[in-house]
């Protein structure tokens, strides 16, 4: 995993719950409630590999690795 994909990954655990600005790889943007959350495991803790964006009352699911950044919204 490389350390930007965890960054955003991180940021998205803090952001979790909020009304945020998803900015993705190609140039869209999401607005709306982010859903992402760890789970723990023997020994870890494991981050989701998509986060949720609900827009309105449609959840669009993105893969964390086509975030280029996540702001609050």
């Amino acid at each position: 995993m490389t350390d930007y994909v965890q960054g955003i990954k991180t940021q998205a655990v803090a952001m979790n719950g909020q009304n945020v600005t998803v900015n993705l790889v190609g140039g869209q943007t999401l607005t709306g409630t982010l859903a992402y959350a760890t789970t723990e495991a023997a020994y870890s803790v494991r981050y989701p590999e998509v986060l949720t964006v609900t827009v309105a009352t449609k959840a669009h699911t993105v893969r964390v690795d086509h975030v280029s950044s996540i702001g609050q919204g």
